[in-house]
């Protein structure tokens, strides 16, 4: 379904909050999985990379594994609130550090896995900016920018790190559109309802054929306070840690790294 289009002024400020809202009402806590399944909670950016890995996964691990997506922040409060997740897979390391702290994660399960990219994706008509001068103009020009909420979605945060270390925050602040997840980003820029966007770069990547979304900027790592990294480790209150072990061995082998290197991820 297409979003609906995106309001200016307070309408925009509203709907922007309502979008974050309905995204929290689509991840529910999830039940428990069945005897011989492993529940995967898992940033929504990878998504295609895991889904496509699924039957390797299962194999590996000896149970079928069920996949909750979502936004990191959102995922992680499940899991503090007790979801019955068994392995946790984040787009960023704030999460996977607060559930460590409390206690919440097997002790030395912890991998970091992959790293990614901050990019800024345009629709139709968009040029891409040749230097600095440019993307300030762009931006400056934009009517909405579209982004993950920074409180539960990493690239959000990410997203808000560059613009500030780029002086770029105070020209955006005030017309911009926080969505629940970067999927969800990336569908407002797809479907026009917003021009711009910040999303991970293999969000960027993973748009289908014949989509008007392209990328127009790559933000530099040293833009961002923190690096992109993608940890994954076995939840502490999981009660098939075996299997866990066995998946989170498969994540970091050779099939599942040839697969997140196809997918734009960088390796640890």
């Amino acid at each position: 379904m297409r979003p609906p289009p995106l309001a200016k002024g307070k309408t925009m400020k509203i709907f922007a909050t309502l979008a974050v809202l309905m995204a929290a009402l689509i991840l529910p806590l999830p039940a428990a999985a069945a005897p011989n399944e492993l529940l995967v909670a898992a940033a929504s950016s990878l998504t295609d990379a895991l889904t496509g890995l699924q039957a390797e996964a299962e194999a590996a691990a000896g149970a079928k594994i069920l996949f909750n997506f979502g936004a990191s922040g959102t995922l992680r409060k499940q899991i503090t609130e007790g979801a019955p997740v068994d392995v946790f897979f984040s787009a960023a390391t704030e999460d996977m550090d607060s559930l460590q702290k409390a206690g919440l994660l097997e002790p030395g399960s912890r991998k970091d896995l992959l790293t990614n990219g901050i990019v800024l994706v345009g629709g139709e008509g968009q040029a891409k900016p040749a230097d600095m001068g440019a993307l300030k103009a762009l931006l400056a020009s934009a009517s909405l920018l579209a982004l993950g909420n920074p409180d539960s979605v990493p690239a959000g945060r990410y997203a808000a790190q560059a613009l500030k270390a780029l002086e770029l925050f105070s020209i955006v602040e005030k017309k911009l559109v926080l969505g629940g997840n970067v999927r969800q980003v990336l569908q407002y820029v797809e479907s026009g309802s917003a021009p711009l966007g910040i999303v991970f770069s293999t969000d960027a990547s993973s748009v289908k054929a014949g989509s008007p979304v392209k990328t127009l900027w790559r933000f530099p790592e040293s833009a961002l306070a923190t690096p992109v990294l993608y940890p994954v480790a076995i939840v502490a209150a999981s009660v098939r840690k075996a299997e866990a072990a066995k998946l989170v061995a498969f994540l970091q082998g050779p099939i599942a790294r040839e697969a997140f290197a196809r997918a734009g991820f960088g390796l640890r």
